[in-house]
């Protein structure tokens, strides 16, 4: 096989995509709406921002 991954190398991925799973659910549950609003409007400016470009190809 091309590519060999050992288990403990999974057993770690897994943990740690777990833990990254469990971390965000409880900072989502502790968010008020004042942070809803804060991540929605970042994720709006990024993504205008995005859009935009770098204006390199221009």
């Amino acid at each position: 096989m091309f590519f060999s991954v050992h288990p403990p190398v999974l057993a770690s991925v897994s943990d740690l995509i777990r833990d990254v799973g469990n971390e965000l659910t409880t900072y989502s549950s502790q968010m008020t709406t004042t942070h809803w609003g804060i991540v929605a409007g970042c994720a709006v400016a990024f993504g205008f921002l995005c859009l935009k470009g770098s204006g390199v190809n221009r």
